[in-house]
């Protein structure tokens, strides 16, 4: 450098230049130069390692490396080692450090290599993204909120040190004197810093990702998740509408996931049958024998059924004998998860009737399987209920008055 540095003076001196421009003259030239030696050097990377480098990532047996050394990576990569290249070889460019032009070209050359190297950790966080909700063994950890965050803070810093290179400060002092205009900054952007927050704890603790199945009944949401964002949550509903929900709102508020549904294979059942309670009965030993005959009862449910385990009796409550009914029927269905309970209990008396409450679990997680296959069992349930001489709970209705009358 120094002998070309020499060489560029003597051919500037040769066409008839003052001496008191040959410094500025020989350091922009040389200056231009090296630029141009610098960016060859990184266009040639850019054509020739970029391509080896993608082609051997894509022979290797893990993934990550394709998603780390992918060709944006890459060629932010060579365009700081340019960068680096050039700022290293400037002061060989000019013999006088102190000059204004030598400054301006140093300063301009430490924000390039700064946003070089923004552009590398930004594509990296990118990259990282694309990963975790490409990959099935990453899904569950929803990182998108995280990696906006760290770019927002990357942006930041990247700033700040820009800003210091201008002004010629420290960066410390900079964010020093941020400090008093950190209220504004929080009221300007309290919706961003709520999300950040948001998002953080929802992917910390798994609370949700994209694909689950989620309910938010405060704001009549139910659907799939489609993607997280740092401020926003999109949920496709399952009339096909997007419902965009803050992601401080789930929170701050109560949602249901059911992704554990899913993934322990059963889905529960709990609904109630209203009985008229003037239906409820003693039954005659000529009507327990005909239940008996249609093996809707069996000798043990009547004793159960009475409190009495040594003899049957002949007047068991009617009620009692379809509660033993239906826990032995839900118990023979194999669509019945029977590892779980299969309960059928009363609830306390409304003015409607008295509530028959049927908890049991279908081993059908499918949406529409599962509700066909609980409507059938309820069917079954409610055209069974005449032979105990049971009856559903029904208002009067416009018929019933004009009978009466």
């Amino acid at each position: 450098m120094n002998e070309l540095k020499t060489l560029t003076a003597d051919f500037i001196r040769l066409l008839g230049f003052p001496d008191s421009v040959n410094n500025q003259l020989t350091f922009f030239l040389l200056c231009g130069l090296t630029a141009a030696l610098t960016g060859l050097l990184s266009y040639l990377l850019r054509t020739f390692f970029t391509p080896f480098c993608s082609r051997w990532t894509k022979k290797t047996n893990v993934v990550w490396d394709d998603y780390l050394l992918n060709p944006p990576v890459l060629n932010a990569t060579w365009h700081l080692l340019g960068a680096l290249v050039f700022f290293h070889l400037l002061p060989y460019c000019y013999t006088l450090p102190e000059s204004a032009w030598y400054v301006f070209v140093e300063q301009a050359t430490k924000i390039f290599i700064t946003l070089c190297a923004t552009h590398i950790v930004t594509a990296f966080l990118t990259n990282l993204a694309n990963y975790t909700t490409e990959q099935e063994a990453t899904q569950k950890h929803a990182l998108v909120g995280i990696t906006q965050f760290l770019k927002l803070l990357t942006y930041c810093i990247c700033g700040i040190i820009i800003i210091s290179f201008i002004f010629g400060r420290n960066p410390i002092s900079i964010i020093a004197g941020l400090g008093a205009a950190a209220t504004v900054l929080m009221l300007v952007f309290k919706d961003t810093i709520l999300g950040l927050v948001a998002g953080i704890q929802l992917s910390a603790n798994r609370m949700m990702k994209p694909g689950d199945w989620v309910t938010i009944e405060k704001l009549h949401v139910n659907g799939i998740v489609e993607q997280m964002s740092l401020t926003t949550v999109k949920i496709r509903n399952f009339d096909n509408t997007i419902s965009t929900v803050p992601p401080y709102t789930l929170v701050s508020d109560v949602f249901h996931n059911w992704t554990g549904m899913y993934e322990s294979g059963s889905r529960s059942v709990k609904r109630a049958l209203f009985l008229d309670s003037r239906t409820i009965h003693f039954l005659e030993k000529e009507n327990v024998e005909t239940l008996v005959k249609k093996n809707l009862v069996l000798p043990e449910d009547c004793r159960e059924a009475t409190g009495e385990n040594d003899k049957p009796t002949p007047e068991p409550v009617n009620l009692a004998l379809f509660r033993a009914y239906a826990t032995r029927y839900l118990a023979t269905l194999s669509v019945v998860d029977t590892d779980t309970w299969v309960l059928v209990r009363q609830l306390e008396s409304t003015p409607q009737g008295l509530p028959l409450e049927f908890w049991f679990y279908l081993k059908e997680t499918d949406f529409v399987r599962y509700e066909n296959i609980a409507s059938q069992i309820f069917e079954h349930f409610i055209a069974v209920l005449p032979h105990f001489g049971l009856r559903l709970f029904q208002a009067p209705t416009g018929d019933d008055l004009r009978a009466v009358l």
